[in-house]
């Protein structure tokens, strides 16, 4: 892991002078970036010794320019490239080869660290292949599920609060982090955890409260409203429907979410004849874990005749809200009364 090989270069004093971070953790890299700043540079030298460069404008000269500049205070200065245009995307830049042969030579006054955002790490170009190449560059790429649990665990503690081996396999499954395409990051997982931390009134975090946290209101009435349908109860379906209806016109959202849900129904019945585990075929489709467990579960109580039959309506129904052939409270509340096996 590239946070590992970072801060162990780190310890050994064998960081390069120009570094380069990407991959699809900005977390780690801004955690990177603090190490780099606070080896370098005393708190109260840093509005003079920490400069920051946007990518958008800057010119290779520019970088280098900075990165020459020598400091009266620290040791050095640091020089933070956020974007760099060229290492991403095809642009001209007159001073980008001289960049290259700085990249991977030594430095007096500064340290310099250039930064691609996550959302732009795919789309790393020749040029930026040539300075991942030429300076110290790591890939701050997701965290190992040993890892992302180490994660969870030191902030939940630092916080006073316990939480057990179950309710951390479950916090995982429902924020989705290994889905595939999951934008879901340690930036937004370290939030969450304060908003668990923070909401609960005892010392264990229960699946219960990380279900109340994680998961919105929209999601909840759709499983709610699932969970009555597969169990057959229309009275109670119907007045989920009718709480959905009150709460914000919510109707086309709850339409849309138990479209999906009934899909990956549909998905789990036929993934489950060719042997694949939950897992397996949350992995598969590119399905957080928890939504499908879920989904699966209340597959079993329907055929897939009678899932496709629901989708149709559900289909149909939206197709005709949009065309103002029908109403969507009248069509969620409808959904209920049918859609029972």
């Amino acid at each position: 892991m590239a946070y590992r090989d970072f801060a162990n270069d780190r310890q050994k004093g064998v960081l390069k002078d120009v570094l380069m971070f990407y991959g699809a953790e900005d977390y780690l890299m801004n955690w990177a970036v603090d190490m780099i700043i606070s080896d370098n540079v005393e708190e109260e030298n840093r509005d003079l010794d920490v400069r920051y460069m946007d990518g958008d404008s800057v010119s290779a000269y520019d970088i280098m320019a900075e990165a020459r500049a020598y400091s009266m205070f620290s040791p050095k200065r640091v020089v933070i490239v956020r974007n760099y245009l060229p290492l991403y995307r095809k642009t001209e830049d007159a001073g980008a080869e001289e960049l290259l042969e700085f990249a991977g030579g030594r430095l007096d006054s500064a340290a310099v660290v250039f930064c691609v955002e996550s959302r732009f790490s795919g789309d790393i170009g020749s040029f930026g292949k040539k300075m991942i190449k030429a300076c110290g560059s790591y890939e701050f790429a997701r965290l190992e599920k040993a890892d992302l649990k180490a994660f969870i665990t030191k902030r939940v503690h630092a916080a006073s609060k316990m939480i057990a081996r179950r309710e951390l396999e479950h916090m995982i499954d429902v924020t989705g982090y290994y889905n595939r395409g999951s934008s879901y990051d340690l930036s937004q997982l370290d939030r969450d955890i304060k908003k668990i931390t923070g909401a609960c009134a005892g010392d264990d975090i229960t699946a219960q409260l990380i279900e109340d946290i994680l998961i919105g209101d929209s999601d909840r009435f759709a499983f709610n409203l699932v969970d009555a349908l597969t169990a057959g109860n229309r009275d109670r379906a119907l007045s989920i429907a009718e709480a959905i209806i009150r709460d914000d016109d919510g109707a086309m959202g709850a339409l849309a979410l138990l479209t999906r849900q009934f899909e990956i129904m549909y998905d789990a019945l036929e993934l489950s004849e060719e042997g694949l585990s939950i897992p397996a075929m949350a992995k598969k489709t590119g399905i957080n874990e928890y939504r499908f467990r879920k989904a699966c579960s209340a597959a079993g109580r329907y055929s897939r005749r009678r899932i496709k039959k629901i989708l149709t309506d559900l289909y149909n129904a939206d197709r005709d809200i949009k065309r103002g052939d029908m109403d969507k409270d009248t069509a969620l509340e409808l959904t209920a009364v049918s859609a029972c096996p």
